[in-house]
């Protein structure tokens, strides 16, 4: 990631974080002088259960997506060459390690230090399997639809001013690898590990957090722009957060976090056929 992307992304993390403070400290007022208001119940998805302390907890893993721009900033421009073309399977697999560690470790702390069931709390027992899959199913056309065509037009729209617009490292790295093992890695990564994770993360935690001291719809916006950033990428911020929108909206509509998961693998699974199919063809990236 180059220089501009990474200061860029930084900022917008920081008005993330600013929205945020202004956001929680003008609905407490306005809960204050109008106690009937209870737009965070609205919906499927329950918020009540989190409290204080789990919101300095999505402080810590904002505060984690800021060092990570920090350190994702190159010294060199050949640094970012190399990263793009390289695709490497045990740097892959300690990255699902990593990404599964911190999973974990979120899951733990609902369970052992705040005494929540994250199967009850994330909704995973409300729908059948059919159930899930039949909605993810439903959900995910107008999905592809909305978030290939939102891919098309930023990236049309930032050539203007933007002229280094590239696919991510890791569409590159995949396109150009010959390395079989590698592939397979972020397949599973993408298809697999990522809509565990990140669901997890940022639909289950996240926002379900910010949905508490918020509503729905603020929540939404700043969970998905933090999705957005993490991955990285300046051409894909806003394709990303609309995803991530859709993601949260199918989450309150079914009240089961299954579903964004499921639409999640498909998302990417998709893209990485096209990948493979029309190599050189435009599509949305992998999230």
């Amino acid at each position: 990631m180059d220089a501009p992307t990474a200061g860029v992304l930084r900022d917008i993390t920081l008005w993330v974080w600013l929205s945020l403070l202004i956001g929680v400290a003008a609905y407490k007022w306005i809960r204050q002088t109008r106690p009937t208001a209870c737009w965070n119940w609205e919906g499927n998805v329950d918020a009540r259960p989190y409290l204080y302390f789990d919101a300095i907890i999505v402080a810590a893993l904002s505060l984690m997506i800021l060092i990570g721009l920090q350190r994702a900033e190159p010294t060199a421009q050949g640094s970012v060459d190399a990263a793009a073309n390289e695709l490497n399977a045990v740097a892959l697999f300690s990255s699902i390690v990593l990404q599964l560690l911190i999973c974990t470790v979120l899951l733990f702390y609902l369970r052992a230090v705040r005494n929540l069931n994250p199967v009850e709390l994330f909704g995973l027992r409300r729908l059948t399997v059919r159930q899930v899959a039949t909605a993810a199913l439903v959900f995910m056309i107008p999905t592809c639809l909305v978030v290939m065509a939102t891919s098309a037009g930023v990236t049309q729209w930032m050539q203007g001013f933007w002229p280094d617009l590239e696919q991510q490292a890791s569409v590159e790295a995949f396109r150009n690898s010959k390395d079989p093992m590698a592939k397979a890695m972020l397949i599973i990564a993408a298809v697999i590990v990522a809509p565990i994770v990140e669901e997890t993360v940022f639909r289950g935690f996240i926002y379900g957090v910010i949905k508490r001291f918020t509503d729905s719809y603020f929540a939404a916006v700043c969970s998905a722009v933090l999705f957005a950033i993490v991955h990285l990428h300046m051409g894909s911020v806003i394709p990303l957060a609309v995803l991530a929108l859709i993601f949260c909206a199918a989450y309150e509509r079914t009240g089961s976090l299954a579903v964004p998961m499921v639409m999640h693998g498909l998302f990417n699974g998709t893209s990485i056929g096209l990948m493979i199919l029309f190599p050189e063809a435009p599509h949305a990236n992998p999230s």
